[in-house]
């Protein structure tokens, strides 16, 4: 067995990456930027990597402007009518995921789902499902990938919150400026 150079795994993840992000559906991330705006106040919601990749997106939420909350915080308000949950899991099965989610739409809030199949219970569960089309071998050990886990679903995610999160800024006409204004300043 030969070790692979730091270059041959970027190139093999990068591949991988790009094969999921060619899927994408611009008609699902178009409803997504719809519902962030619509809402009154956006909520995310996800345990492990994803739930960093979420933190990472609501705070450009909040650079941008719009109001977002992070599940589980301590300073975490009530989520109500005419809020947006956004969620995300790339097996979409997970439990305390999904009982969170049952319980935010009992509350009355909007749900948009981001994870790897239309045949997961949590885009079956969703207002909005979004769907990353990739295995994970979290949820299927025989996913064909040469990456640990489920590295390159996580990846193809980050990279789609980040171009969402950019889309949101154009669209809601904040530069780099207006942003770096409501940038954490105690740092």
């Amino acid at each position: 067995m030969t070790t692979r150079r730091l270059s041959d795994w970027i190139r093999l993840d990068l591949e991988e990456v790009n094969t999921i992000l060619a899927q994408l559906d611009d008609g699902q991330a178009e409803a997504l930027l719809a519902a962030i705006l619509g809402a009154r106040r956006v909520f995310v919601l996800g345990l492990g990597r994803s739930g960093l990749l979420l933190r990472m997106f609501a705070m450009r939420l909040m650079q941008i402007g719009l109001t977002a909350h992070i599940v589980g915080d301590a300073t975490t308000p009530a989520i109500a009518p005419g809020d947006l949950l956004i969620v995300l899991s790339g097996s979409g099965r997970t439990a305390t995921v999904l009982m969170l989610v049952r319980k935010a739409k009992d509350f009355g809030a909007q749900v948009a789902a981001i994870t790897s199949s239309p045949a997961t219970p949590l885009a079956e569960l969703a207002d909005l499902p979004i769907i990353i089309p990739a295995g994970s071998v979290k949820s299927d050990v025989t996913t064909p990938t040469q990456l640990p886990l489920a590295n390159a679903l996580e990846q193809a995610m980050a990279i789609y919150l980040d171009c969402l999160g950019a889309m949101l800024a154009a669209r809601c006409k904040q530069d780099n400026v207006a942003m770096m204004a409501r940038h954490a300043n105690l740092e």
